[in-house]
């Protein structure tokens, strides 16, 4: 892996990026913007098989995860209330890979939270990019914007780089209902749960202000009215897990579908796997994701399901 640092444009926060590069000659980039409370190393692995398959591979930590920090104390800590900041970063690197590698075309591919930055990263920047992946996306919630006035309420009663366990409980702590231990709605492969167990750069609590940007996120994720497709055609594939708790079930993920064709995109693929959870990407058979994933990057077109 290439490793480099970027500062954002927005307030000089220095971003960590890592680069993985096919042998033979590049046929296109894949952008991978992560999910929440993790980091861009758990990526790897899927990168390196990008790569053997050709495609540049490039992913950075968000502001407030992994290398992305001013203090390991800030983890969770996003440095701003302004929730276009992090989307800002993600373009930010799709600008320097178009300087980088300018001949080439950009997909991305977003898993979870990631996806809703992606997802507000598309009603900016949607023409910079040819192809997106939503892995496990949060589905709509009705309650967003009353997270985000509890969350301001929160505030006056946690302290700037303090963990808001209270914010924690209320929005990820359903997801371990009906799952044995605390962590394994995360995967049902054991193996991932305990190494995602034994990471500090993984499952940390937020902060008040990681929560905010959160519920930001998600609340102008599902906000139509200053959504204008200018490729109503962009071939997008949702993905998840059957049993993956943040997609809320079937019918909230194919309403998602449905939101982004009441937006104008006509070109949506879906699946969703049996006997999986929320990260696909680690599953024993994860094999299967990424093969799907690369016929998804690699086909002409798209059909619909």
């Amino acid at each position: 892996m290439i490793i480099e640092k970027l500062k954002s444009k927005r307030d000089g926060l220095e971003l960590e990026l890592a680069i993985a590069e096919p042998k033979g000659e590049p046929i296109g980039i894949v952008q991978l913007v992560h999910g929440m409370s993790e980091h861009k190393e758990r990526y790897y692995d899927f990168m390196n098989y990008l790569a053997q398959n050709g495609y540049i591979c490039v992913i950075h930590d968000h502001r407030g995860h992994g290398a992305s920090v001013k203090d390991p104390s800030h983890l969770g800590y996003f440095y701003t209330d302004d929730s276009s900041v992090i989307v800002d970063d993600v373009f930010q690197i799709t600008e320097h890979l178009e300087n980088k590698y300018p001949s080439l075309k950009i997909f991305i591919f977003s898993h979870s939270m990631g996806t809703l930055v992606s997802r507000n990263y598309l009603k900016e920047y949607e023409d910079h990019i040819d192809r997106i992946v939503l892995c496990g996306p949060p589905t709509e919630n009705k309650f967003a914007g009353f997270a985000i006035f509890l969350t301001k309420i929160s505030s006056i009663f946690h302290g700037k780089y303090k963990p808001n366990r209270f914010l924690n409980a209320l929005s990820l702590g359903t997801y371990s209902k009906g799952f044995d231990g605390a962590a394994d709605w995360v995967c049902a492969n054991p193996d991932t749960i305990e190494a995602y167990k034994q990471d500090p750069l993984c499952g940390f609590t937020f902060t008040t202000n990681g929560f905010l940007n959160l519920f930001k996120l998600l609340k102008t994720a599902y906000e139509p009215r200053d959504w204008q497709p200018k490729n109503k055609n962009l071939p997008i594939f949702l993905i998840a897990g059957e049993d993956d708790p943040v997609i809320q079930g079937k019918e909230k993920f194919k309403g998602l579908e449905r939101f982004l064709n009441s937006l104008g995109y006509n070109n949506i693929k879906s699946k969703l796997y049996k006997g999986m959870r929320h990260e696909i990407l680690n599953e024993k058979d994860k094999e299967i994701i990424y093969e799907d994933v690369l016929n998804f990057l690699q086909a002409d077109n798209i059909s619909q399901n």
